[in-house]
């Protein structure tokens, strides 16, 4: 059938439509405030530890299939970029340490960057994250830059020239 293509197209367009506005309502201060959570092995991971480095904080769960799908993309450009002054924080919302962990394991994802967790979910409410996943950009003096919401190709080009800027 002709229409389906077409369809799928304006259900994209929607989609890319929606995370646009959603990427724009999002309003954080200048500065950005600094948290320190555990990781999955009980060690202490806070922002400010990433000071001089451009910084990705997602907010995400595991049962947001658009928070799993993206996760991989994060790895490719944190792997792109591993020489560069560039980190990302994966913050799980709400979930206790065993459930992610198996969660991981069980779907073979492995990430060479923390994921912490906010049990209580007191920074996602500080950073005044209304849906998931949820990103936001740091830069390498602790400013805010970008904020929003929705899965995006984090190892796209179109990506990858938008936050380039940020190392200069």
């Amino acid at each position: 059938m002709r229409s389906r293509p077409a369809i799928r197209c304006a259900v994209l367009l929607l989609h890319m439509l929606f995370c646009a506005a959603a990427a724009a309502q999002v309003s954080m201060p200048q500065e950005v405030p600094t948290f320190t959570l555990k990781d999955l092995s009980g060690k202490p991971v806070g922002l400010e530890d990433y000071r001089g480095k451009v910084v990705m904080i997602n907010f995400w769960a595991t049962w947001c299939a658009p928070c799993v799908e993206e996760l991989p993309t994060m790895e490719a450009l944190r792997t792109v970029w591993s020489d560069r002054p560039f980190e990302i924080i994966a913050v799980n919302l709400a979930e206790d340490r065993d459930a992610v962990s198996r969660f991981l394991d069980r779907h073979g994802i492995r990430l060479s960057f923390p994921v912490v967790l906010d049990s209580d979910g007191t920074v996602a409410e500080t950073y005044k994250v209304r849906g998931l996943p949820a990103t936001l950009l740091v830069d390498r003096n602790g400013s805010f830059v970008f904020g929003g919401v929705g899965e995006r190709d984090w190892n796209s080009d179109a990506v990858r020239q938008e936050i380039l800027p940020l190392f200069e």
